[in-house]
């Protein structure tokens, strides 16, 4: 006999809808399953077998047939075992639903006494089923406790989300007696709350450095904070989050899907999720910052999605490592092709760097001599690139603070810088009504010229600093930019000179192209 059910198939970030056939024929005892399944999906027959027996189904003592369709497609997971645990009672007879079953989704693992076990990539396949199958499909099946963070995703969908415990109460679902849909209201409402765990008022002084990261944040800019050991960079990077606007739910999904794949969430609702900040030191492999492996998963660029990628003693890395920051941050993906298939994961984050002056740390320190030679200084400089320095928007000095404003009880707070940032963005979100990007980093250059008008003087200005200071195309671009963003932090409707002196200031330790 011939049962059918349905579940998915997770490939990079998107899901692929797959049919489970199960056929049951004359002939010895033996379970197999076709369509390219791996080993995950294949060690299933066993705990299908026990979670059927134990719970009180009869196993059948015949020839059984599972084919994963599409059957071009690779198969990982153990959140296969409940979809094909039902076709199987289907075809047996045990179950006999009382309308067809192609409009439900199965999953969830299934343990030897028959509980439905909970996924990591629960959130992940449900929203890739949500977003093509939407329409098509009314009920998802799975474990109660992947569906408080899959919740967020069936609201206003006309899709129900069904909270399953047992295979046993599975089947009297499907037989009739239904479980009452999953209700998001009863859920205790939990706000994720200030980000700012921890505040710029910490770190005393460094007035500019925080005028430039608190520029960074409100116009999604890329920054490089260079300075001696000890003089706060780390902490400034840490505290960036807290003064990003808050996540929309349509980020929320988007980054919380990427810790899906990966299998790196748990129970928690994904409005819980605050912006990113991923750390990277410099013993990080190129794997690890882009992603990838035999089956392609993200990197830290992709975890930072949404929010912060903060790259600590960054001339420290090996250049080729900090090279294949270049095109994902131009293009705001990331393309991993590997002998299996390609897939394409979101890298769409604020880069903030962090790095000595120099290999000793004190160049140009005036309490502390700097021990290196002109050559070792141009060898440690060399790691970062024309090109890639030119990829980065503001570069500011970290000094040493001295001993008055470090006992100096007032100093920047996140709240102040935060509300900078609200203003710029408000701005922002003004200015770009109606496009497909929110901030001025992300604003072509060919549109600079309607939203970053220039008057005499400061077209003179531009054209001084192209002409004699031999800066690029693109780096003339991102100062008109910054430029635009410095202005928005002061509710300045044009451009103007202290605007654009300003950003000029913030590039004077890159190196030209």
């Amino acid at each position: 006999m011939l049962a059918k059910t349905r579940t998915a198939a997770l490939s990079g970030l998107e899901s692929v809808l797959v049919d489970i056939d199960t056929d049951i024929s004359s002939g010895l005892p033996y379970f197999n399953i076709i369509g390219l399944a791996d080993t995950s999906v294949k060690e299933s027959t066993e705990r299908i077998k026990r979670a059927i027996i134990n719970s009180g189904f009869t196993y059948p003592k015949n020839r059984i047939t599972v084919n994963l369709m599409p059957a071009y497609m690779h198969k990982r997971g153990s959140h296969f075992d409940l979809g094909m645990a039902v076709g199987l009672l289907r075809a047996t007879g045990e179950i006999k639903a009382e309308k067809d079953d192609s409009h439900r989704i199965f999953i969830g693992e299934l343990s030897l006494d028959g509980e439905v076990m909970p996924v990591k990539t629960a959130f992940a396949i449900t929203a890739g089923i949500i977003d093509q199958e939407k329409g098509k499909i009314n009920e998802i099946i799975m474990s109660y406790r992947n569906c408080r963070e899959c919740s967020i995703l069936t609201q206003n969908t006309g899709i129900s989300l069904i909270p399953a415990r047992s295979l046993s109460q599975v089947a009297d679902h499907i037989r009739g007696r239904h479980i009452k849909a999953y209700d998001r209201s009863h859920e205790k409402n939990e706000d994720a709350g200030d980000t700012a765990d921890i505040d710029f008022s910490d770190v005393k002084g460094h007035e500019e450095a925080k005028e430039a990261i608190a520029a960074a944040a409100a116009g999604g800019h890329s920054l490089l904070m260079i300075g001696p050991p000890g003089t706060g960079k780390t902490m400034m990077a840490k505290r960036i989050p807290g003064i990003l606007p808050p996540m929309t739910a349509a980020e929320q999904i988007e980054t919380f899907k990427i810790y899906s794949c990966a299998g790196m969430t748990g129970e928690d609702c994904c409005s819980k999720m605050k912006r990113p900040f991923r750390y990277v030191t410099r013993n990080i492999s190129r794997a690890a910052l882009t992603g990838g492996g035999r089956i392609p998963l993200p990197g830290e660029i992709s975890f930072a999605h949404n929010g912060i990628l903060f790259m600590d003693e960054m001339l420290e890395i090996p250049q080729e490592i900090i090279e294949a920051l270049r095109e994902p941050m131009e293009e705001k993906k990331v393309h991993i092709v590997r002998k299996e298939g390609s897939v394409v994961f979101p890298a769409d984050f604020i880069f903030a760097g962090a790095s000595n002056p120099c290999r000793c740390g004190y160049l140009g320190d005036p309490e502390r001599t700097c021990t290196c030679s002109a050559s070792k200084i141009r060898s440690y400089r060399s790691h970062l690139s024309g090109p890639m320095s030119d990829r980065i928007d503001i570069c500011t000095e970290i000094s040493r603070v001295d001993y008055e404003r470090l006992m100096d009880r007032k100093s920047i707070s996140t709240a102040e810088m935060k509300s900078w940032v609200e203003t710029a963005r408000n701005m922002q979100e003004e200015r770009f009504k109606g496009c497909a990007f929110r901030c001025n980093a992300k604003m072509p250059d060919s549109l600079t010229e309607e939203f970053c008008r220039l008057g005499n003087r400061e077209a003179g200005f531009m054209r001084e600093i192209y002409i004699d200071h031999g800066v690029s195309t693109r780096r003339y671009y991102k100062l008109l930019k910054v430029a635009r963003t410095m202005a928005d932090m002061r509710e300045s409707p044009d451009v103007r000179m202290e605007h654009l002196t300003a950003a000029f200031h913030y590039t004077r330790f890159l190196k030209k192209e």
